[in-house]
């Protein structure tokens, strides 16, 4: 007993004496390494039988005996609800396989990245214990870590998905996915007309265009912003130009739809005058299209990337529309249980109902990357991939399809779109449509009835104001001013890109929109200055009919047309018309006018340059016509008392000699 007590006393002393001031101190742990891991590429579809490779870039402050890569798939997603909560590393459940290899053990292939290949059971062949059994075809949870050897503490991880599918069954087909692709920037069109295509957009577009390219055999419908086509197309870059000359060949295969030139919200053109702006904006995009890419535009289709109205539909039906893609939020939630992935129709006032499908939301935020933490573009990009998987398997092998659109200030990745490409060009249950396949192939949802299923608009907020009385003003001016153009003139047009530019929904200020309507105004106004009319000056007509010329000067460029308008009062023009058509293509035009005054005295000439159809007065200028002729009455009048005097003369002359015969001598 004694020597038990006396172990227990010295352990307690032990004990006491490392808590005390003056005892041994504890060592700290070590510090968590640093690193980085991202994806680099993955299978994106495994069958039975198949391996998932997943190629991975790995960075660590730790020596590679010390750290592991760690591979843990879990089971299949249940619902698209739980797949976005893997998203955020929200997994359920206990993994189905997991396994660790020291990061010293793995070769770098020529690019740097590291494989880790999961090889999949194939339930046809005999039980393999290195092959990872999945029960189900679906979506799998696949985490991947970087971490202290054995388990240790996590330097860096991420979530990626095994998509575990074979062929349809007989009968069944794939599902569609629709991609919408924007081609498009802020405006390049200046309010004074130049044309500024920046750098970054420069680049992006760059990359949009090669990518597309590159993979011509998937569909997907293209929507270029005309305005941003043309910039490019008239760039003095090599690169840019070539960048449109790459979209061309990427487009000839492809669906374009048709659209305004530059983006626009339909429901902004209500108002009076609206109709005819709305007209010429597509009007515009059409004809630029056609030019720059050879290709002409879908006119039935309209893809919204803004909530629409009634206003805004009646717009688009004034125009043939009758197929319609737009924003889930502009729609009053359907309320189904699982994802809307047919076409249905849209309630409006019309009789004929458009057929109109909604743009995926879930999809599209794999787009952008993520609001906090680091980017990895090829994880969103197989992340929308095995979104699609989900659609899929909610109904596999019926004919659906999904329509979404990346945003219109996307920055593309060459790493995302090569995934997403090469991911449809290979996917047995998954297959890029255009928009025009999805509305001629894919059935009309129903209801439980059978009936078509009908959607309504969501109350959607005011359009922004457009500006509509003062670019209708505006453009009756330079409708003017065109008309006395040369048809082969490029002025014209350019000044109508800059009005229409004025209606962009990327100016998001009416400051914006005033200066492009004033830029127009200000630029009519500068080439005017190139015409004169002599200043005001008297001309004396000696006789009662004479010549007055009327010379106008222009020192513009180009050539232009015009009609003079000459009035006076008092005057008359017995040889020919008032109102004459000059074509001015030299600094000096004189045209004649024989004028024949009433009377005699000072009269103003009023003369009035207009466009050819009058709608624009261009200058004006007075002159004072001076006839010292007499006229026939005056000649008469003064002959007469003439007569009269000399008559008068003559009777006193005689009447004075009888008088002096008779006086006595």
């Amino acid at each position: 007993m004694k020597a038990a007590a006396a172990a227990l006393a010295a352990a307690l002393a032990v004990v006491l004496a490392a808590f005390s001031p003056a005892g041994p101190v504890l060592a700290q742990a070590p510090p968590v390494p640093t690193g980085t891991l991202r994806l680099a590429s993955q299978t994106s579809w495994v069958g039975p039988g198949q391996d998932l490779d997943i190629r991975v870039t790995a960075t660590t402050s730790a020596a590679p005996s010390d750290v592991e890569l760690a591979v843990s798939v879990y089971r299949q997603v249940g619902s698209r609800s739980e797949f976005l909560n893997t998203l955020k590393d929200r997994l359920r459940g206990a993994p189905l396989t997991a396994t660790a290899t020291p990061l010293g053990e793995f070769i770098p292939d020529a690019g740097g990245a590291l494989t880790i290949r999961v090889p999949i059971q194939d339930p046809a062949q005999a039980p393999d214990k290195a092959r990872t059994r999945l029960r189900d075809e679906g979506v799998y949870p696949v985490r991947v870590e970087l971490r202290e050897t054995g388990g240790g503490r996590t330097i860096d991880r991420f979530v990626t998905h095994l998509v575990f599918a074979g062929p349809p069954k007989e009968g069944g087909v794939p599902l569609g996915f629709a991609w919408v692709v924007p081609f498009s920037a802020s405006p390049a069109l200046q309010s004074d007309g130049t044309r500024r295509v920046g750098p970054v957009p420069s680049s992006r577009l760059a990359v949009l265009a090669q990518a597309l390219d590159a993979h011509p055999d998937v569909p997907v419908t293209l929507q270029p912003t005309p305005e941003t086509v043309e910039a490019l197309a008239a760039s003095t870059k090599e690169a840019d130009r070539n960048t449109v000359a790459v979209l061309a060949r990427a487009a000839a295969s492809r669906q374009i739809v048709g659209g305004p030139y530059v983006p626009v919200q339909a429901g902004a053109f209500a108002a009076a005058g609206g109709e005819a702006e709305f007209a010429a904006q597509l009007d515009r995009g059409g004809d630029v299209l056609a030019r720059v890419l050879n290709v002409r535009p879908d006119p039935r289709t309209w893809v919204a990337d803004e909530r629409l109205d009634e206003a805004a539909l009646d717009r688009l039906r004034s125009r043939q529309v009758d197929r319609i893609v737009l924003p889930e939020a502009a729609l009053v939630p359907a309320g189904l249980p699982v994802t809307l992935a047919n076409p249905f129709e849209l309630q409006s006032r019309s009789l004929r109902r458009p057929t109109a499908a909604a743009s995926d939301s879930d999809l599209e935020s794999h787009f952008n990357p993520p609001a906090d933490g680091p980017d990895d573009p090829v994880l969103r990009a197989h992340a929308l991939l095995a979104d699609m998987a989900v659609v899929y398997f909610d109904r596999p092998g019926k004919p659906r399809a999904v329509v979404t659109q990346s945003p219109r200030n996307w920055a593309p990745d060459r790493g995302f779109l090569d995934a997403v490409l090469a991911g449809l060009s290979g996917s047995p249950i998954v297959q890029g449509m255009t928009l025009d396949q999805v509305f001629s192939t894919v059935p009309v949802a129903t209801t439980s009835r059978t009936a078509p299923l009908t959607r309504k608009l969501a109350d959607n907020p005011a359009p922004a104001i457009l500006p509509l009385a003062s670019i209708h003003d505006t453009r009756s001016r330079l409708e003017a001013f065109g008309s006395m153009l040369d048809a082969d003139n490029a002025l014209d047009d350019e000044l109508e890109e800059v009005l229409l530019t004025a209606e962009s929904a990327d100016l998001r200020t009416s400051r914006q929109r005033a200066s492009y309507v004033t830029g127009v105004d200000k630029r009519i106004d500068a080439e005017l200055k190139h015409l004169a009319v002599p200043a005001s000056r008297t001309i004396t007509l000696t006789a009662r009919k004479g010549e007055i010329p009327v010379s106008i000067q222009w020192t513009g460029d180009y050539p232009v047309h015009l009609r003079v308008r000459v009035a006076g009062d008092r005057l008359t023009f017995p040889e020919g018309p008032a109102l004459r058509a000059m074509d001015l293509s030299r600094r000096n035009t004189t045209e004649r006018f024989v004028v024949q005054a009433r009377s005699s005295g000072d009269f103003p000439l009023r003369i009035t340059l207009e466009s050819p159809e009058g709608g624009l007065v261009l200058a004006r200028a007075r002159f004072t016509v001076r006839s010292t002729a007499a006229s026939g009455v005056g000649i008469a009048l003064s002959v007469g008392a003439g007569a009269i005097l000399l008559s008068w003369w003559a009777r006193n002359l005689a009447k004075g000699r009888r008088n002096r015969r008779l006086v006595p001598a």
